[in-house]
């Protein structure tokens, strides 16, 4: 089939498009502070209805709407995720235009969310509705699934996976994470790492002191650092006992994988504007460090007096917050059990261990169905092989979708932004061209999904992980 007509359509409705994205997001929605996010759920359930598709909202207990969407008549059925929420600002003063102004600059449109990921939901809604006007119906069935809790962890959504999984039964899985890359090559994702996010606590008096008391009052900040400090070696190494001998060996198949993957360091440090990697690491061993090695970040520190000013302080308290990326065979009940053991052991009992959050790994198979059909229109749409991971080493609630029904969904994953896109942080923004080119992606991905036959079990596995806690993780 011919995607001239497609095409056409897709540019001849450009400026219609990108304005229904500009309206999007001028409407707040970050989750972790409560704001717009009634009028954007619903300004979601419309923009849905406008392009055939039927919708549902469901309210998990006082969580925000999760709306379904089904589009398409054929048995043969797909799950589609996005979001609608957005991560908080920041600071505003580190923002060249408003985060909510959606103000287009040489061809770039700035807005929080632009990126992760209201564009991505705009093109796929755009893709359906192009389709249906230049080839009629859709050859497969689309079920829609727009969580607005993922800065939270998508609590609602654990649940609602647990109480749904009917809804959810489907033969492949579209994800909303990905990008091009530093030298334009898209990036598809296969799978996501897991992630057990924690914060750890230590405590001294009960309120800040003059510093006076130093010499002979505890400090938790000192002890939060000192075993903050066995956790990690100074090279980044992970050192809780017991942790490495629990990290699966490589398979044959993601050896493979890997060798066809290659990380443009240079440009990537000219981005991120550092001078290294950890442990020098380059070339192959990047790589594999990158998708399969298993992380434990400080996210946060927080103690004492940091305002401006002077202030000489003894802390009552200290905190700081931790996420554990997580590969085969680790689990996020694994990782919190070794981490509270491995600080007992070296007298760190009074450490208080919080979980915020976690979310199991999930991985699939290149060669399902929904894979293939994403890495071909790659390929035809963007002129280049796109660079295939194994596995995102993000994180999200990619098992509870796809591990709610049984056997499990393969999930292929893919997005919008591009290497200099800065979701989560000031500037998030997108290439208004890249929006408009995955419309056209997306309208060939749901083709070849329509011409794809039955794959065999096998191919169709999805690993996940053992656990999947309603608590839900971020990204």
């Amino acid at each position: 089939m011919t995607f001239t007509r497609f095409d056409r359509y897709v540019d001849r409705h450009s400026r219609n498009f990108v304005e229904r994205l500009q309206a999007l997001c001028r409407m707040p929605s970050v989750a972790a502070r409560g704001t717009g996010m009634r009028a954007i759920a619903e300004t979601v359930e419309l923009m849905m209805q406008r392009v055939g598709i039927g919708t549902r909202s469901f309210r998990i207990g006082s969580g925000y709407p999760i709306i379904y969407g089904e589009c398409g008549v054929d048995p043969r059925s797909f799950v589609v995720y996005g979001h609608y929420d957005v991560q908080p600002v920041g600071h505003l003063s580190e923002w060249s235009y408003g985060p909510f102004a959606a103000t287009i600059v040489d061809g770039k449109l700035f807005a929080r969310g632009a990126a992760n990921s209201k564009g991505d939901l705009a093109a796929r809604l755009a893709a359906v509705e192009t389709y249906q006007k230049t080839f009629g119906k859709l050859p497969v069935s689309l079920r829609f699934l727009v969580d607005g809790e993922d800065g939270l962890g998508s609590p609602s959504l654990y649940r609602f996976a647990a109480e749904h999984p009917e809804l959810l039964a489907a033969q492949g899985c579209i994800w909303d994470e990905g990008y091009k890359d530093t030298q334009e090559r898209p990036v598809i994702s296969l799978g996501f790492k897991g992630i057990q996010f924690l914060e750890l606590r230590a405590h001294g008096a009960r309120t800040d002191l003059h510093s006076k008391w130093g010499a002979i009052v505890p400090n938790p900040a000192w002890r939060l650092v000192q075993a903050l400090a066995t956790i990690t070696s100074p090279k980044g190494v992970i050192t809780i006992d017991g942790f490495s001998s629990h990290v699966a060996p490589i398979s044959a198949e993601d050896k493979e994988a890997l060798a066809g993957i290659e990380l443009d360091e240079a440009g990537l440090k000219r981005e991120f504007r550092i001078g290294g990697w950890v442990r020098s690491l380059k070339g192959p061993a990047l790589v594999k460090e990158h998708i399969f090695g298993p992380t434990c970040t400080i996210c946060g520190i927080q103690t004492g007096h940091t305002e401006a000013g002077v202030k000489t302080v003894l802390p009552s308290s200290a905190l700081a917050r931790l996420d554990f990326r997580i590969v085969p065979d680790l689990t996020p009940q694994l990782v919190l059990e070794l981490l509270r053991e491995h600080l007992d052991v070296r007298g760190f009992k009074d450490i208080e261990i919080i979980e915020l959050g976690n979310a199991p790994l999930a991985k699939s198979p290149a060669s399902s169905a929904v894979a293939q059909a994403v890495i071909g229109s790659a390929a035809e749409v963007y002129g280049v092989a796109p660079l295939v991971y194994p596995m995102d080493p993000s994180s999200g609630p990619v098992g509870a979708v796809c591990g709610a029904s049984s056997p499990p969904t393969p999930v292929a994953s893919f997005g919008i932004s591009y290497a200099g896109s800065n979701p989560h942080g000031p500037d998030e923004n997108i290439r208004v061209d890249d929006f408009l080119q995955s419309i056209k992606f997306i309208g060939r991905v749901i083709h070849r999904l329509g011409e794809t036959k039955a794959k065999t079990s096998g191919a169709n596995k999805l690993i996940v992980g053992r656990e999947a806690r309603v608590s839900g993780a971020h990204n």
